[in-house]
């Protein structure tokens, strides 16, 4: 993956993402990413997206624009109504030197059960043949990361998006590719769920070493010493996440 556009901003180091008081696992963000305030104002948060949009897709048509805004604005409208944890949205440019756009969004899910701990491989596993039933045309399987056994999903979806929530008559058609990844964690029952959207499925290899180098980095060590998050930790460019 080639490096982002001059113009693009970083997100912020160590935002804190947890539902509990100690977090359950961190990650690292690549330059490109910037984190979303789940409490923004709608309104003023399309503003600045279409804002943006004009800056860095110059070269594309109002209907592009319109489209990359109002399917970035749903599928981060659903994240947080699904209860995200995080989400950020990152604008690379690609080696053909396209820029591209896509969203990542992080949810922490815990059972209610007095268990301490779990099977994590089973868990996974149980979590595979789940979705497999429920989509029987996606790229299933089991990977091995640093943190630990998660399971994989990737498939497309064919998106209706209300057009009332712009002000439209008609729905406005979008496909996108997305990639699931549920990790069970290790401080106790629950997963951390990861997902990856973008409409640039023509990039989709090339996101797939961004979204590589991502899950690589999920450790359940924070940072320490001047790693550590706050106005005293790393200047802007240090990317670290914990869920």
């Amino acid at each position: 993956m080639t490096s982002t556009d001059e113009h693009i901003t970083t997100a912020p180091p160590a935002t804190a993402v947890s539902l509990a008081d100690e977090p359950d696992l961190w990650f690292e963000l690549p330059p490109g990413f910037m984190e979303f305030d789940l409490a923004e104002d709608a309104e003023a948060r399309l503003l600045r997206m279409a804002d943006a949009t004009d800056a860095l897709f110059a070269t594309a048509t109002p209907e592009q624009k319109f489209s990359l805004v109002v399917s970035g604005e749903y599928i981060l409208r659903t994240m947080i109504s699904a209860g995200a944890e995080h989400v950020s949205s990152c604008f690379l440019r690609m080696r053909d030197g396209e820029l591209s756009q896509g969203t990542l969004c992080v949810l922490v899910e815990r059972p209610r059960t007095e268990l301490r701990s779990q099977d994590r491989q089973g868990s996974a596993r149980r979590t595979a043949v789940q979705w497999r039933e429920l989509y029987p045309d996606a790229e299933i399987g089991l990977v091995m990361l640093p943190y630990g056994i998660a399971a994989l999903c990737v498939r497309d979806q064919d998106l209706q998006i209300p057009g009332a929530l712009f002000a439209l008559d008609n729905p406005l058609p979008a496909t996108v590719r997305q990639l699931q990844l549920c990790l069970p964690l290790k401080t106790g029952p629950g997963s951390a769920l990861f997902v990856f959207t973008t409409e640039d499925i023509a990039h989709w290899s090339e996101y797939l070493e961004v979204l590589s180098g991502i899950m690589k980095s999920v450790s359940a060590d924070g940072p320490s010493g001047d790693d550590r998050p706050g106005p005293d930790g790393p200047a802007a460019g240090g990317t670290e996440k914990r869920a």
